[in-house]
């Protein structure tokens, strides 16, 4: 009775071990958050460390030698990111650090027909025009998520959209 006992704890830590594995390795998804008119769509990629500290240094592995399309920005109505308007369609970009520049978010003007909806993998951001870039500045928090998790809170006049990738947290507002 106790082996069968054994047995069966070992089958079930094999499955949820299994079953864990498997959710780590789900391809990414399309996310989207809203507040009012204003459209988020990201995907909600796996936390690699290594490929964070390569963005926050700089060139190594190969997400740090290319900028990353983090999220598109829908809104019809024209918002403000400290002073600088933010309508239509947007991307919002992660560039990594770059010859003693540190890494820095964007927010880049596009030709939406030029970004596709179908694909689960981060895309290397089309040409437009930079309306916004400031140093990224994650902080380091004590929750790890598993993937990019992105929240638009809207109190009104103002907006705060909080990236979350691993154990770092970002930050951005905007006003109506």
């Amino acid at each position: 009775m106790k082996q069968l006992a054994l047995a069966l704890t070992i089958l079930a830590l094999t499955v949820t071990a299994a079953g864990a594995q498997q959710e780590k390795n789900l391809p990414n998804k399309l996310m989207v958050i809203e507040a009012g008119d204003v459209k988020i769509k990201y995907l909600n990629f796996v936390w690699d460390a290594a490929a964070f500290e390569a963005l926050e240094k700089g060139g190594g592995a190969y997400a740090g030698t290319r900028s990353w399309a983090l999220a598109r920005i829908l809104t019809p109505r024209p918002i403000t990111i400290d002073g600088n308007p933010v309508s239509g369609g947007a991307l919002l970009i992660l560039n990594p650090a770059s010859g003693g520049d540190p890494m820095t978010l964007e927010i880049r003007m596009i030709d939406m027909r030029d970004v596709f909806t179908d694909i689960n993998v981060i895309a290397a951001p089309p040409e437009g025009t930079t309306v916004y870039k400031v140093p990224a500045n994650f902080e380091r928090v004590d929750t790890v998520y598993d993937r990019l998790t992105m929240k638009l809170d809207d109190t009104g006049e103002k907006m705060k959209l909080s990236i979350h990738y691993g154990n770092r947290l970002r930050v951005l507002e905007a006003q109506r």
